[in-house]
């Protein structure tokens, strides 16, 4: 039972099909944050004008997410690939390789960005805490997914 849920397939197109779906849900709080951010940063007397702050907080808002979505669908193939869960043609990921592209993502995170530091420091809940939101973030995009507009046939 444990072993077929831990490599259960999810198809990519499902994965950004619920991406969307959670984008359309967000959208008012996104896009009310976004133009907070760029109204906000348009007050910084260094900034670049009210456009070049839109551009960087769009990126930020929408950008992240979906990078994060792209890290963890082609790092997924990758561990299938590596553990023979599925060949590199199919076009799904399995949750097991889902869970170590995000360990991956934490600890490449941890390597680029914080240098170490709270792994020197022996603080370990930081990085827990990341791959916990990390995989919160991928089941809210699955079960999105499940949700269907009729308007929107992707």
């Amino acid at each position: 039972m444990m072993k077929s849920i831990i490599v259960e397939m999810i198809t990519i197109a499902q994965l950004f099909h619920g991406f969307v779906m959670l984008n359309l849900l967000l959208s008012p709080l996104t896009v009310l944050s976004t133009f907070f951010i760029a109204g906000m940063g348009r007050g910084n007397p260094h900034n670049d004008g009210f456009l070049s702050v839109l551009a960087t907080s769009v990126g930020f808002v929408y950008g992240a997410p979906l990078g994060l979505l792209i890290w963890l669908i082609i790092f997924a193939k990758f561990a299938d690939l590596l553990l023979q869960i599925a060949p590199l043609t199919t076009p799904s990921v399995s949750w097991l390789g889902i869970f170590i592209a995000a360990l991956l993502f934490v600890v490449a995170a941890n390597i680029f960005i914080d240098n170490l530091y709270q792994f020197k420091q022996g603080n370990y809940r930081i990085s827990v805490v990341a791959l916990l939101a990390t995989l919160v973030f991928v089941m809210i995009v699955f079960l999105c997914a499940k949700i269907s507009i009729a308007w929107i046939s992707i």
